[in-house]
């Protein structure tokens, strides 16, 4: 009997020192983060699909080794504060922020969690981070910004005689007025007159749009997220007064916008997902610079230039995608 209760002694402490290590082992490979969304819109939703393809790509796979709180706020300010707080107080390994906004909600409730940006134009200006190459906190991550000169060097190759060029802009992003006082730096540099107009919320765009379509030749828009809420509403107006839309986000060409210098939405999702690998792989947060997307293509859409009469060059439709095919 002595033996016997020595054996299955052995075995239960066998069990359990062969048990510990591998809840440990699932532990360190379980991943939980959130993905706050500001608004519902096309560019938004690809760069969200964007993160969960490049999780997914990195081996993170939701309901298996990835627990994923996704949250949207609907455009409501109020209760994207209460998400940010929400959220922090699961307190998740991760937290991406798309848009602007966002991150500042988040930061505004955490020093300390990992805040990843995707879909944040100026990090510098708004204050969330030190400096591009040194953080210096608990964020960094992707900007989605373009190179604004290539727009206007856009705009001459396919429409010369556009003088005067309407800069749109939210008055309640911070970064959005930025964008576009770098946007008419960058246009005036080239010889154009600009105009700035500003809305405050989406339900402005229809009124702002047609007085704005009076004064210029053409309308440039930046990845501002109250204006692609209202963007159909703003190509319907252009639309009817024959003047052309350039941006440099691809879902806006898509979506009736003639022309534009951009990047996928998509890839800065994966993008923002790579740099949380980089994290895991034991990378900083407050030492790792913010990233750019470079992979950059010219984009035109052949059914905005038929609306609006207009022929696209054949050098610019040589390097561009056409979105309306």
């Amino acid at each position: 009997m002595k033996k016997i209760i020595q054996y299955v002694l052995a075995l239960v402490l066998a069990f359990t020192s062969f048990a510990a290590p591998v809840a440990n082992a699932s532990e360190e490979t379980d991943l939980n983060v959130a993905i706050i969304q500001l608004v519902s819109h096309p560019s938004l939703d690809l760069i969200r699909e964007g993160v969960i393809e490049g999780l997914e790509a990195n081996g993170y796979i939701e309901g298996e080794n990835m627990t994923l709180d996704y949250q949207n706020a609907e455009g409501d300010m109020n209760l994207l504060s209460t998400i940010s707080q929400q959220v922090v107080s699961n307190n998740p390994d991760y937290i991406f922020a798309i848009t602007t906004p966002v991150a500042q909600a988040v930061q505004n409730e955490t020093s300390d969690i990992p805040i990843i940006l995707t879909g944040v134009t100026d990090p510098l200006s708004v204050n969330l981070v030190d400096s591009l190459d040194q953080p210096g906190g608990n964020i960094s991550g992707i900007s989605d910004y373009v190179p604004l000169d290539v727009q206007f060097e856009l705009v001459q190759a396919i429409t010369p005689d556009v003088k005067k060029i309407g800069l749109l802009y939210t008055t309640s992003e911070d970064n959005s007025l930025t964008e576009m006082e770098d946007a008419a730096a960058a246009a005036e540099a080239l010889g154009f007159e600009t105009v700035l107009e500003g809305i405050d919320s989406a339900m402005d765009m229809q009124m702002v749009a047609q007085s704005l379509v009076n004064e210029v030749d053409a309308i440039y828009v930046g990845s501002d997220n109250t204006i692609a809420s209202a963007f159909e509403t703003l190509v319907d107006v252009s639309d009817a007064a024959g003047i052309p839309v350039y941006t440099g986000v691809e879902v806006m060409v898509e979506q009736g916008a003639l022309a534009g210098v951009a990047m996928s939405q998509k890839q800065i999702g994966i993008q923002a997902a790579d740099f949380l690998q980089k994290l895991l792989d034991g990378a900083n947060i407050s030492e790792t610079a913010v990233e750019y997307v470079s992979d950059l293509t010219t984009v035109v859409n052949s059914e905005t230039a038929e609306r609006l009469g207009l022929t696209l060059p054949e050098d610019v439709l040589g390097e561009a995608t056409d979105l309306a095919k």
